[in-house]
């Protein structure tokens, strides 16, 4: 129920509550004397309980109780029709126990200054009630007045009854005064209130809490308020108000153990607020508290479903404790609940839950979708295009870098990584992986990564000869691959002079060199050897021998000069670049020497002068 419920059926609730009241007025005084107008009024609704008979029973008997025990001329209590008729009028059912919200709601509309509130409960052969008196002016402000246990739940009323007769006839009036010097700033009268009650009623919780304003009006020190917000705390472990109070004390002490302490204790008083859970879970959270945030978000996200201020911390929590299949899943029953919270934050925390559990099919697809929320933000396409790679989708990986780049051209790095999708394809596009690198250095784009991006290329190239091999590809293949992987890498060369790739490029383009002129100085051997076998077979004369000669060497030693000038470009390269793999290096300058010497032997036999 809620002060509009109430408000809605205010003019016949007044209806109800000026004609019982009528009623009551028209009643013979049994004591000889009217009702004083001046009297606080107390209200009575149904008792906590399951059992909706027993729930107003109870209700009617500390009723009858207290009204028998306390004077009209000291306290109105009001008449069960009043309360019954505005709950049924707005829509509430009488027979059950109100919310603290319900009450104050209800109270505030009867103009009354207490309402009890009261648990009961069978236990064994008897009758337990747990009783509070509390100021309609704040739910927070309980008076306990205990746990009574007996045979009869009339007579556990009536030991009720005493009880707030006690604390009312002790600190009713004192109450009423502090609260309201302390509203006039008259704190001196006010805190004499204070004493005087608690000489009387050492346990008075209202007091403590009229207190407690002032001591805060005045700037108190903060021991001196934490001591007194501890003694509230003692008298009413359930004080949702004292509790608060102490969390921000304890934490403005520094005192995490404490804080933690009335967190939980908190959380315990109020277990059904869903917007208390999930503040206490937060502050849990940012102390680094997962072991105890944790049980509460998952209890709370289960016991109310939807709720996007309990989810969003029990994902947080999720990740953290790196638990990312159920984060993920959580991840995204969040973001279907709410849309808001899908922001850059999130898709942030939801791709790197996905790379850490090695599902790159799913960092993709959130990168991706990122990607496409937010195009402002240059990081997801680079995350689409590399995790796509990753899952073995390379296709993908391409997909979204083109759409990435149609949408911004002018995006960093995106290119580079382009260019590595197409290079890793099966086959590799090389011509469109060049062309990618043409257009970083139209746009511009880093010379480490630009001549990264080349040398890559190059070698990939240079590679993938091995790979036609393997798969029985021609000679002539193999050299117009071999060929092409020397233009590309030459040209790398040429773009990582200055960079940090320097070293790579020299080295990976004198490799190359090397490859190209084993090519042709196999092919200067084969002329010699063909040569060699076409005499044998043709047993030819002098003068047919002499013009097969003189047609076969030129050509072989073309072709040895060529090998000789790619041998000379891999013995200036190789060294120079030997600082990015000198092992390597070494091995090549090694097979080089030996290759000199089939080059100076075939220029000796094919290059006469």
């Amino acid at each position: 129920m809620t002060a509009r419920h109430f408000a809605q059926n205010a003019a016949f609730a007044t209806l109800l509550v000026a004609g019982s009241a009528s009623l009551v007025a028209a009643q013979p005084s049994m004591r000889g004397r009217g009702p004083n107008p001046d009297a606080p009024k107390l209200m009575v609704s149904a008792c906590h309980t399951p059992d909706k008979i027993l729930a107003v029973q109870c209700a009617d008997r500390i009723r009858s109780e207290i009204e028998g025990a306390v004077s009209f001329r000291t306290l109105s209590v009001m008449p069960k029709a009043d309360v019954e008729n505005t709950l049924t009028a707005s829509g509430y059912d009488p027979s059950v126990g109100l919310a603290a919200g319900d009450a104050i709601a209800l109270a505030k509309q009867l103009k009354a200054d207490y309402y009890i509130n009261a648990f009961v409960e069978k236990v064994g052969a008897g009758y337990k009630i747990t009783a509070a008196a509390v100021l309609s002016r704040d739910a927070n402000m309980a008076q306990p007045l205990g746990v009574f246990e007996a045979p009869k739940f009339e007579d556990a009323a009536k030991l009720v009854s005493r009880a707030f007769s006690d604390a009312l006839n002790k600190t009713g009036d004192n109450q009423k005064a502090c609260f309201m010097m302390g509203r006039e700033r008259k704190y001196a009268d006010a805190l004499k209130e204070v004493a005087s009650g608690l000489k009387d009623y050492p346990k008075s919780a209202w007091l403590r809490y009229c207190q407690l304003g002032v001591m805060k009006d005045q700037k108190a020190p903060a021991a001196e308020i934490t001591k007194l917000v501890e003694e509230i705390r003692d008298i009413d472990p359930q004080s949702k108000a004292a509790w608060q109070e102490l969390v921000m004390l304890y934490d403005a002490a520094g005192n995490k153990e404490k804080k933690v302490e009335a967190l939980m204790a908190l959380r315990a008083a109020d277990p059904t607020n869903a917007k208390l859970t999930a503040d206490i879970v937060n502050d849990l959270a940012a102390m680094g508290q997962f072991d105890k945030a944790r049980p509460l978000a998952e209890k709370g996200v289960a016991d109310n479903p939807g709720n996007i201020d309990l989810i969003r911390p029990y994902w947080l929590i999720l990740i953290n404790a790196k638990e990312y299949k159920t984060a993920l899943t959580v991840g995204k029953q969040m973001a279907t609940m709410d849309t808001a919270t899908a922001d850059t934050s999130y898709f942030y925390k939801m791709i790197g839950a996905a790379n850490a559990d090695s599902n790159f099919a799913e960092a993709a697809d959130l990168s991706n979708r990122a990607s496409l929320k937010f195009p402002a933000a240059t990081d997801f396409p680079l995350y689409a295009v590399t995790f796509y790679r990753r899952a073995g989708n390379a296709a993908a990986s391409l997909a979204a870098a083109k759409r990435a780049l149609a949408a911004n051209p002018k995006l960093k790095d995106l290119r580079a990584s382009v260019a590595t999708a197409l290079l890793a394809e099966s086959p590799p596009k090389f011509d469109d992986a060049i062309a990618m690198v043409k257009d970083m250095i139209v746009n511009g784009e880093d010379k480490n990564q630009v001549a990264g991006v080349a040398v890559q290329a190059g070698n990939v190239m240079r590679t993938w000869v091995d790979t036609l091999k393997a798969r029985g590809a021609d000679a002539a293949a193999l050299k117009a691959t071999t060929l092409a992987a020397y233009a590309t890498t030459a040209w790398a060369d040429t773009l990582a002079k200055g960079t940090t790739l320097e070293s790579q490029g020299k080295f990976v383009m004198g490799v190359t060199a090397l490859s190209v002129g084993q090519i042709y100085l196999t092919e200067a051997g084969d002329i010699g050897r063909k040569l060699s076998d076409d005499i044998k077979a043709q047993k030819p004369d002098a003068a047919r021998q002499k013009a097969m000669i003189d047609e076969a060497y030129p050509r072989a030693c073309a072709l040895a000069n060529q090998a000789n000038d790619y041998f000379v470009t891999a013995q200036g390269a190789v060294p120079a670049g030997g600082r990015f793999n000198p092992q390597a290096a070494q091995q090549v300058m090694g097979s080089l020497m030996t290759l000199n010497g089939y080059v100076e032997q075939m220029t000796k036999a094919y290059c006469k002068k």
